[in-house]
């Protein structure tokens, strides 16, 4: 059908992911222990096992990364994927994911995904040096990163009542 390989390993590996991060109690212990793991301690779920796993789960991704990488460049060398911890963290960081843990989703990150993919397709067509490429990308998180901080604070109910209290005026004095 025209659609590579690489993109039924992506569709598979996201809706493995999506179920098992939204519909079981194994997806709820990994954001548990991502937004406090001394919580999850106290409410008695090991976070070391949880940590454990992820880390695990992780380094099988990883590797399939690698394996796909490998099989598009045709050739499997240890620097040809340098460079690209920067799309991956833009990605994550404009899918709202928050770099304190604990909040996130698979339908975020897949989004950051597909915008860091047109930025970076947008910055080859326009001609932009790829000096310039991380440039724009820190730009992007750093805006990325502004919002969310933003957001917590105004949600956090901290901020202060910028106008002052009107002194009330005794029309009798």
């Amino acid at each position: 059908m025209g659609i590579p390989f690489s993109v039924y390993i992506l569709i598979v590996v996201a809706l493995i992911s999506y179920f098992v991060l939204n519909h079981t109690t194994f997806g709820r212990k990994i954001y548990a222990v991502g937004g406090n793991d001394v919580a999850t301690e106290l409410s008695g779920i090991s976070s070391k096992k949880i940590k454990m796993a992820a880390y695990a789960i992780s380094g099988l991704t990883a590797a399939l990364a690698g394996i796909v990488l490998a099989s598009m460049n045709q050739q499997a060398i240890s620097k040809a994927a340098a460079g690209y911890e920067n799309d991956v963290l833009t990605a994550i960081v404009v899918g709202g994911t928050s770099l304190m843990g604990g909040e996130g989703s698979l339908q975020g990150a897949m989004f950051g995904a597909l915008l860091v993919g047109m930025i970076n397709n947008g910055l080859r067509l326009m001609g932009i040096p790829s000096t310039y490429h991380s440039v724009v990308k820190g730009i992007v998180i750093i805006v990325a990163v502004a919002i969310d901080a933003y957001s917590r604070y105004k949600n956090s109910g901290l901020q202060r009542n910028r106008t002052p209290a009107r002194k009330k005026c005794n029309p009798s004095a």
